[in-house]
This record gives C-alpha cells, structure tokens and sequence, in this order.
C-alpha cells in the first residue's frame, strides 16, 4: 500500500509570516497536533506541533537542566510569561524547519519505519518530488489502515 492511499489529504496550513497568535487558534480551534508551514505554492517549509510550541514557553535554563528543581518557581507565572512574549513571534522563527517528510509512492512499512526511526511527534507529510504538500500520515493512520485490511491483504509483498 502506498502512502497517497493512507494519507490525509485536507490538512489545514499556516504561512511562515503568520504569528504564534494565529497559530494557536488553528490549532486549538480544530484540535490539531501539528500544522504544515507551507509557502504560497504549498511548497513544505516546515511544521508546528503542540510540543515544539509549548517548548517556546519554558524558559532555557530549565530545559537545560541547569537548576535540579523548580519546586519553589511561581510556575504560571514564568509560563504565562514566555507565553506572553512568544505571542506574536512569527511562525518563522518557532517552526521545526526540519520535519519528517516522505514521498506519496512511498510503501506503508517504509512511511512506518520511517515514523519510527526518525520522528519525534508521530506524523510524517507526504510531499511530491518538488516537496509540494500532498498530505499527512500519522501513527494513528497507519493502526487505523492496518486494523480495516484482511490478513491476506496485507501480505501483498
């Protein structure tokens, strides 16, 4: 099975020059994880998740570890902070420019292994040879293809 058969077609985008504001509104408004920054030919520049976006909001030095605890920190407080200040950052400038991409002839065990070998948020896009987006496969894509197919069907190699 090939990924444009699995994969998502009606992803919902942002631009590199929408800000962090815009963005959470997508993402809260549709319950998204994860959003595709695309240039205006749809052209895959990178992505924005849940997790990288928060990770905007805990300031460097706990990440690092270089404090053993925390327990003491007004926590809201230092959130709603970096939460604050990140608002209107560009998606620019807080984008994965880096995310998993995979080719729409690529097989279903090759998208799989690729989730699980070098992805860190469970989706891969699904680009053309131009990196022109196509769509998106989740880990939950692949469950949901595996659990509908007979046995023999999947057995097709």
């Amino acid at each position: 099975m090939k990924a444009n058969l699995v994969m998502t077609k009606d992803l919902v985008v942002c631009h590199p020059d929408q800000t962090v504001t815009e963005v959470i509104d997508l993402l809260r408004g549709k319950s998204f994880r994860v959003l595709p920054v695309v240039d205006e030919n749809k052209k895959i520049l990178g992505a924005v998740n849940l997790l990288s976006l928060i990770s905007k909001f805990v300031p460097e030095y706990l990440v690092t570890g270089d404090l053993k605890s925390i327990s003491y920190a007004p926590d809201m407080g230092v959130l709603r902070k970096q939460y604050t200040a990140t608002l209107d950052q560009k998606v620019s400038d807080i984008m994965d420019t880096d995310p998993t991409i995979v080719h729409e002839n690529d097989s279903l065990l090759s998208v799989t292994a690729t989730l699980i070998t070098y992805d860190r948020f469970e989706y891969a896009f699904v680009a053309d040879k131009q990196n022109v987006l196509l769509g998106l496969i989740a880990a939950s894509d692949v469950l949901r293809c595996l659990s509908k197919f007979d046995s023999e069907v999947l057995f097709d190699a």
